[in-house]
């Protein structure tokens, strides 16, 4: 019960561990950046990341509101930037835009979205229902994989389904699979929520 496994992120606690969790404070998402914003601030790579809840972390939002100041102007912002104020509106308007128009393009270019891998979890929570799992797998992106989890076992039809799917193997193999669904589920959902976080931010600055 008193056994603490340290301040690891979800990926971290599944590569290590096999497991992870539904509310993990220490878990944080990593978007990619333009290059020049690396150099215009003292900030790591590793502090550069989006909090478990969709927020920026307090170094990204300060590197990010000094990249989006012209270069001849760093010097005198950067005691705002780095005590954790904004420079100015339209500074922090575009900062957010940014932001959320980044996140929208990293969930765009996954292989699935956020609503397909909602419904193959649910699938895989009704796996012993062969027909339901079957309908609703094929309305998602990641059919393919359903299929190749199916093949690799022998599982064609409904008969064969019931039978290996409660076999050791299958389970385990099903509980992989279900693990790597639900670790990918948290990290859209983060990126979801940032953008969510930057909408609310973008509304209260126009009005």
């Amino acid at each position: 019960v008193l056994l603490c496994y340290g301040t690891y992120t979800n990926l971290e606690l599944l590569e290590h561990y096999g497991f992870l969790l539904q509310e993990n404070p220490n878990d944080k998402v990593f978007i990619p950046l333009e290059p020049a914003l690396y150099s215009s601030t003292s900030w790591s790579k590793e502090s550069l990341y989006i909090h478990h809840n969709g927020k920026p972390s307090f170094a990204l939002l300060a590197a990010l509101r000094l990249w989006a100041t012209p270069q001849n102007r760093r010097r005198s912002v950067g005691h705002l930037v780095y005590s954790g104020s904004r420079v100015s509106t339209d500074n922090e308007i575009f900062i957010m835009k940014w932001l959320s128009k980044t996140c929208d393009a990293v969930l765009r270019n996954l292989p699935t979205s956020l609503e397909e891998d909602t419904l193959l979890l649910n699938a895989m929570d009704n796996s012993q229902d062969f027909s339901t799992f079957m309908e609703i797998t094929k309305l998602v992106s990641s059919r393919e994989e359903t299929y190749t989890f199916l093949e690799t076992h022998n599982m064609k039809d409904t008969h064969s389904f019931t039978d290996v799917i409660l076999s050791r193997k299958a389970r385990r193999s099903m509980d992989r699979w279900k693990l790597a669904v639900q670790w990918r589920l948290k990290y859209k959902k983060v990126i979801f929520d940032c953008i969510s976080y930057c909408n609310k931010i973008l509304d209260s600055l126009v009005k």
